[in-house]
């Protein structure tokens, strides 16, 4: 008697009679994780607001009602959801569903896929189980992830994306068989999360024939130590991250004893005020504290980072105790960006970054970033030599190129691009002043002014680095490239690829992309600006994360003239 999961192999794998799956009892873990780490702060919120309005009088039994309910939703929700939660491959999609009063049920098309990201935590490795996302074009709302799932399913979903895109027929029967995990051939054939990404030809079908594109028993990059080292040290992000201390640690004061935070307000209080040298040690030690948790944080996400090319496929491996492994398809990438931060330029080094049409966070949102950044860290001298190995199609040019100069399109027009962050900052410091010297009497209070002066100085040093970076050059095509949408051979560039560059703040890049990326061209300007010719530029992309867009701040009439007629007129050129 088969009973309610089928066949004895079946009821193994928590496969039902109907195809649908039940996630690995390890979900259930995960879920609990996830449960706690959403409800704690509340938690400990809540028991902290009562006690402050009961002053003193919290009643015993207040406190453990909190308690019990607090381990009651963390407890039942999870289990639950991990319950009711359920995965199918049909035929041509991915169908999943979960809930049990409000009710979830999602599909996604095999042909419809991105990006396939897992992750598998320490806890999951011995028993090759990982936690795996599968995104398509759109927000992370759209994307089906499944808690805790084979390894194997990884590579099966990979080869049905390959299939349904060259348009070969899957069978029902493949692909119920393929996913069974009392399956002798799956499980001889599962690989630690570490070895997915090798390329063999066991592990997946190509998406086009052999020779049509790079194959490799090597990763394309692996990034060092030393690489992730470099990457921490002059990442912006540890500035980002002080303020987030700061913001713990105001908060931790209102839960710590008054007596505590008094003893520690004066003992720094009686650091500093020994003189300015104990004020420089401080700020000092703040700095290397802060730079090795940036160290110790990016070799958490980043330590083993590869880059494999395995077929159509990007494969990216990176994490020191929670190995995280993403897939994502060279024919879904929009555009390439190489970045190159302030602290960066003195030291030529840039990262890399991938536009892609689908969020790849899988359990966050700085996974995702970090998915989406290929290179975190490279010289510029060997930056273009390796995106050549990586990604030929696309054939990424250095700007300045001597086969096809970058245009500057804010050449000659500085004044347009510093008059309005000037104007701003001077305005809002005599408004700032006047105020203060009307309304305030302390002496310090009336240096107040130079805060617009300040912030009017760096938005115009930001104006005027995009006035000299601003520029696109459009790339040579292959004869046939208005009749071909893509190459079939990786030696021959894509066709109608464009390099934008620019600035975003004080971080300079440089975006190759392609015209069916592209959207719309929208031009604007003010009657001001008509008569000489200066309009403002907009072509939006479709990017779920980076650079959404190619904008021009100011531009001659004839550059934007130009770039729309690439985009709406192609015969034209």
């Amino acid at each position: 008697m088969m009973g309610a999961f089928g066949t004895p192999a079946e009821a193994r794998s928590g496969a039902h009679a109907n195809g649908w799956r039940m996630l690995h009892p390890l979900g259930l873990l995960v879920a609990l994780v996830q449960s706690i780490r959403a409800i704690i702060s509340t938690f400990i919120s809540l028991l902290v607001v009562f006690r402050l309005l009961m002053e003193g009088q919290f009643p015993s039994w207040v406190t453990w009602a909190i308690i019990v309910a607090g381990v009651g939703l963390t407890i039942v929700e999870p289990i639950i959801r991990w319950a009711s939660t359920r995965y199918r491959l049909g035929v041509d999609s991915l169908q999943f569903r979960s809930g049990l009063f409000f009710r979830k049920n999602r599909t996604i098309g095999y042909g419809s896929i991105h990006a396939i990201s897992s992750s598998s935590p320490v806890y999951m490795q011995p028993f090759g189980i990982v936690q795996l996302t599968v995104s398509a074009a759109g927000a992370t709302d759209t994307d089906i992830t499944l808690d805790a799932v084979p390894a194997a399913l990884q590579l099966e979903l990979e080869r049905l994306r390959a299939q349904a895109r060259t348009g070969e027929a899957i069978t029902a029967g493949t692909t119920s068989t393929a996913v069974t995990q009392g399956s002798p051939s799956i499980a001889a054939a599962v690989p630690s999360t570490s070895s997915l990404v090798t390329p063999s030809p066991s592990q997946s079908s190509p998406v086009l024939p052999s020779d049509a594109r790079p194959e490799s028993n090597a990763p394309v990059f692996r990034a060092s130590v030393r690489d992730i080292t470099l990457f921490a040290v002059t990442d912006l992000g540890f500035i980002a991250a002080a303020f987030v201390v700061f913001g713990f640690v105001q908060n931790l004061q209102d839960m710590l004893p008054r007596d505590w935070v008094r003893t520690a307000e004066r003992s720094v209080g009686d650091y500093v005020a020994r003189g300015v040298i104990s004020i420089v040690m401080l700020v000092l030690v703040c700095v290397i504290v802060l730079m090795v948790v940036s160290v110790v944080t990016s070799l958490l996400r980043f330590y083993g980072f590869e880059v494999w090319r395995r077929g159509d496929d990007l494969v990216v491996v990176r994490g020191l105790f929670t190995r995280r492994t993403t897939t994502i398809p060279v024919s879904r990438i929009q555009s390439i960006v190489v970045r190159q931060s302030l602290l960066r330029r003195p030291f030529h080094l840039c990262s890399v970054g991938l536009g892609l049409s689908s969020s790849v966070s899988g359990e966050s949102e700085e996974s995702g970033i970090s998915a989406a950044r290929i290179l975190p860290v490279i010289g510029t001298g060997r930056v273009y030599d390796v995106l050549t190995a990586m990604l030929p199609e696309w054939d990424p040019r250095e700007p300045g190129d001597a086969t096809e100069p970058i245009h500057r399109t804010g050449r000659g027009l500085l004044r347009y691009y510093v008059t309005t962050p000037i104007v701003v900052a001077l305005v809002a410091a005599v408004a700032v002043g006047t105020g203060v010297i009307v309304t305030v009497s302390g002496a310090p209070s009336r240096w107040l002014f130079i805060v617009p002066l300040a912030i009017g100085a760096y938005w115009t040093a930001c104006r005027a680095l995009k006035s000299r970076t601003e520029g696109y050059a459009i790339l040579p095509d292959r004869p046939d490239a208005f009749c071909s949408s893509d190459s079939s051979d990786p030696s021959e560039p894509l066709p109608h690829r464009i390099l934008v560059t620019g600035a975003k703040g004080l971080t300079t890049f440089a975006m190759t992309t392609r015209r069916s990326r592209v959207q719309s061209i929208t031009r604007s300007t003010t009657p001001w600006r008509e008569p000489r010719g200066i309009e403002k530029a907009e072509m939006p992309l479709f990017v779920m994360d980076g650079i959404s867009a190619l904008r021009f701040t100011f531009l001659h009439r004839s550059d934007a003239e130009t770039l729309d007629a690439w985009l709406t007129r192609p015969a034209a050129r």
